[in-house]
């Protein structure tokens, strides 16, 4: 059991079990572990739980495209995980570019021979050495890589992703979306009357407020959706493979956890809290842009104060300025 343990571990991501399972039965026969993954979900998961030494991605999975896969395991690494991409095609310039750009080390065809796909692993791991000696080097001066990563990605206040962060990740997935014609849903949402709850019980309280928020929304995502805090208490989600339909229905799920949270401490005693919220998604007539998602779902949040807040509007294309109410909650202002 020991000697299987000591084995490095490659972390195989691949829908067809035919090619699964060939690619298993060759990586075994050279000495390596291997765990294997039907999805992209279960991919980043498995690559998150169990930390692999490298991870062979192809880049058609039946749920998330390759490339937000590789997105997403880099992002959660605690180390440095060697990711490479296989495609069935050997030359198609665009995929390679995605990839690459998505976070992937290295980029090989599955027509490719057995033996070159073993050097490429081999390559990988020998460069994952080199970099957990230096991970070794800076622990010992009592740094990590996550400690140095992490503020340049985080807010503060709530431990989640910043403005800066969702603006490069938003581009990255927008262009995904496009290249491969897969939905991507936009929500942004404002705390109401947040600023009132500031000026009223201090900013410890809206402190808190914000925390508790940002903590209830991140546990009712899913692993592949960004949530970034957006500016003073708005917060935004984006949403790979899914649609506008999907979008307002997470929207409202989650403004219905918010609006029945109970929110009480002892400085404040209980409080009302509420979230309005837009909703925009691509494709859409007219939102060509990363930047324009963003814009859409924001005329949608402030229809959605303007007509009473603690609700949920969607944009559509054909209104503009109007986005359509699919769901409310209240009708009277708060």
């Amino acid at each position: 059991m020991s000697g299987e343990q000591d084995k490095k571990h490659i972390l195989l991501i691949e829908d067809s079990p035919t090619q699964a399972q060939y690619m298993r039965l060759l990586l075994e026969d050279a000495g390596y572990r291997v765990t294997f993954a039907e999805t992209g979900q279960k991919g980043i998961e498995i690559a998150e739980a169990s930390q692999p030494d490298v991870v062979l991605l192809d880049v058609v999975l039946p749920d998330l495209d390759g490339f937000s896969v590789c997105h997403r395991i880099r992002q959660r690494s605690r180390l440095y995980t060697p990711i490479l991409m296989l495609t069935e095609k050997r030359t198609d310039m665009e995929d390679k570019v995605g990839g690459l750009t998505a976070g992937a080390d290295e980029y090989l065809s599955k027509s490719s021979e057995d033996r070159e796909l073993l050097a490429r692993v081999a390559s990988l791991l020998r460069i994952r050495q080199v970099i957990e000696d230096i991970y070794k080097r800076m622990e010992n001066g009592e740094q990590s890589y996550q400690t140095l990563r992490q503020p340049a990605l985080t807010d503060r206040l709530t431990g989640l992703y910043n403005k800066d962060y969702f603006a490069e990740d938003l581009h990255r997935q927008f262009a995904l979306a496009q290249r491969y014609f897969n939905p991507l849903g936009c929500a942004l949402m404002s705390i109401d009357l947040f600023s009132e709850f500031n000026t009223r019980h201090g900013e410890p309280t809206g402190n808190w407020i914000l925390q508790g928020v940002a903590s209830l929304v991140k546990q009712n995502v899913r692993e592949v959706d960004l949530i970034a805090r957006y500016g003073g208490e708005e917060f935004v989600i984006l949403s790979p493979m899914v649609d506008i339909k999907g979008t307002a229905a997470l929207a409202e799920r989650l403004r219905t956890l918010v609006e029945q949270h109970p929110w009480e401490n002892s400085s404040s005693g209980r409080l009302d809290i509420t979230l309005s919220l837009g909703v925009a998604a691509v494709p859409m007539q007219g939102i060509e842009t990363a930047e324009r998602l963003v814009t859409c779902a924001d005329k949608a949040l402030r229809r959605a104060k303007a007509n009473g807040r603690n609700r949920v509007e969607v944009y559509e294309a054909c209104l503009d300025d109007q986005p359509s109410v699919i769901y409310s909650s209240k009708p009277e202002n708060r």
